[in-house]
């Protein structure tokens, strides 16, 4: 069972011996069919669920070895919920100083400064008008897949719809689809960098340098036309003199980066679970009322974000380990919603349960911005497949690919190779 996080720091260690640290993640006593789970991954931690379970089980607190410093990885329902909840325990401001306006790095009051100016957007309301651009959009990438037969739902279907609906909100030029994509994966390189001991690409910075230049000239433009996009928002802030340049440009960056990332794995995986599950096609095109259940259940199921990174400001206990001050904290969200503690049979993807409080879109101060975009974007994408599609097989020749290294926050299908064919109704 697991102990709740203490609100306090663990006090009487000063006469007590301190308690004995953990071993290493490589020093347990793994199945054979997997390998100790690392902090970056080598390629066997692209489909992590397994390795997930096990530690549920075996090792909720997780420790395990970095070229810098040790990591510790949550991985039950009730103890990431939690420490999520306590962001004066377990910081987001990983390092210091903070190297870029990304959202994800900072604690209030800035937290609660940078995430007013673009919170207006990202309403359900403000949304809605995207619809249908959404709606127009995937259907031409879909009718092209459905041309050949299918293809790489990645490349093909999710890249395009997330980046194409991300740069209509911003009002960022995206006709070089290539091109933004390449600045985008680079500066989450960057970040991976800078932030989270990931390794970098070598290029990173000089791309992301260029990404950023091009965003204020965009933003400049933008306040120019006084444009009423999220980028001409930003672009206000900056010339009104609160933000500054550097916050300006960064916090466009973080937008769009974040805003398409994320959704893309998310939409691929639609495509995943609907091959995985031959029947829900069928029955999501005769119960249009699910696909809202749909996308929740798949946001649990297969969110994106694994790992959430925090720094602990004190010694807290955690399922029974105790976690020094000063440690950097990995939360597994995607393995907390898979605890079937909290949602019974939790491997499975089930479209009747209730997948309420579960933790794909975040909790706490650091839930998702984009939720509702990213929602948009997905039910647009079931109701299609549903209503066009009679059967979606993953190609056997064609293995998926997954997302591995960057900045070890998502994971996920890099490329999913699928075989389509329409339904005739």
């Amino acid at each position: 069972m697991s102990l709740s996080i203490t609100e306090a720091v663990v006090e009487g260690l000063g006469d007590s011996p301190v308690p004995a640290l953990p071993p290493y993640s490589h020093e347990l006593d793994w199945p054979e069919h997997l390998a100790p789970f690392k902090v970056v991954d080598d390629g066997t931690q692209g489909d992590p669920y397994a390795h997930y379970e096990w530690m549920r089980e075996n090792a909720p607190v997780l420790r395990a070895a970095s070229a810098t410093s040790d990591v510790w990885f949550i991985s039950r329902y009730e103890d990431v919920r939690k420490a999520l909840r306590a962001p004066k325990i377990f910081s987001s401001e990983v390092v210091d100083p903070i190297p870029l306006t990304f959202l994800v790095l900072f604690d209030a009051p800035n937290h609660t400064r940078l995430r007013k100016v673009v919170a207006a957007s990202f309403t359900p309301k403000a949304i809605a008008q995207f619809e249908e651009r959404v709606l127009a959009n995937a259907n031409q990438y879909l009718d092209a897949m459905i041309a050949k037969g299918g293809g790489d739902a990645v490349e093909e279907y999710a890249i395009p719809l997330s980046m194409s609906t991300i740069s209509a909100l911003l009002d960022v030029p995206a006709a070089d689809f290539e091109k933004m994509k390449f600045w985008s994966d680079e500066t989450f390189s960057y970040f991976g960098r800078l932030a989270r001991n990931a390794p970098g690409t070598g290029t990173d910075e000089e791309s992301t340098m260029e990404f950023f230049a091009y965003l204020k000239d965009t933003m400049e433009r933008l306040y120019v036309e006084e444009n009423e996009s999220v980028g001409g928002h930003i672009a206000r802030m900056w010339k009104e003199g609160l933000l500054s340049e550097k916050e300006a440009k960064e916090l466009c960056a973080f937008v769009f980066v974040a805003g398409h990332d994320t959704t893309t794995i998310l939409l691929a995986n639609a495509f995943r679970v609907f091959a995985e599950n031959p029947g829900l096609l069928e029955r999501v095109r005769e119960n249009p009322d699910t696909i809202d259940a749909f996308v929740e259940e798949l946001a649990r199921y297969r969110g994106t974000v694994q790992r959430v990174s925090r720094i602990t400001t004190e010694d807290v206990e955690v399922a029974g380990t105790l976690i020094p001050a000063g440690s950097i904290v990995r939360l597994l969200p995607a393995a907390a919603n898979h605890d079937s503690d909290k949602y019974p049979n939790g491997e499975q993807f089930d479209l009747d349960r209730s997948s309420d409080g579960h933790l794909g879109f975040g909790h706490g101060v650091h839930s998702c911005l984009g939720s509702p975009l990213a929602r948009l974007e997905t039910k647009v994408t079931v109701a299609l497949l549903a209503q066009r599609l009679g059967r979606i097989t993953l190609d056997p020749d064609r293995p998926i690919d997954y997302v591995r290294g960057n900045n070890l926050t998502n994971s996920g299908p890099e490329h999913l190779y699928t075989i389509l064919e329409t339904h005739h109704g």
